[in-house]
């Protein structure tokens, strides 16, 4: 009977402890960002943070462009239309195992956590 109930204990845990590292695992990971152009035009796209800056370059209309950084702090989008207009994003804060998806319209600019819908 002591037998089956650590048996069974020792199952559990082991399955405890393995859900711990598979939910943990992402948490290593740079954060990554996808850049989604949904406008009529092309865009030109700088993504700034605290320390930092990435120049994108041009997106294509309907089409989208994926990166990430080794850092943690909050990001904007500057995009610049070919029509000459530009806009920038509300920041939105990173860290490790977080991923981004930045969605351009005519409008503006959609930043959201890839788990929000």
């Amino acid at each position: 009977m002591l037998s089956r109930i650590s048996k069974a204990l020792t199952a559990a845990s082991i399955l405890f402890f393995l859900a711990l590292v598979i939910f943990a695992i992402p948490s290593f990971f740079d954060p990554e960002f996808e850049v989604i152009n949904r406008s009529s035009e092309t865009v030109s796209v700088v993504a700034a943070w605290r320390g930092g800056e990435r120049d994108i370059g041009e997106i294509l209309q309907q089409s989208s462009h994926r990166f990430s950084v080794d850092d943690e702090a909050a990001m904007t989008f500057v995009v610049r239309f070919s029509s000459g207009k530009e806009i920038e994003s509300e920041p939105l804060y990173f860290t490790r195992g977080t991923k981004i998806i930045a969605t351009i319209t005519g409008d503006g600019i959609a930043v959201r956590y890839d788990f929000e819908s």
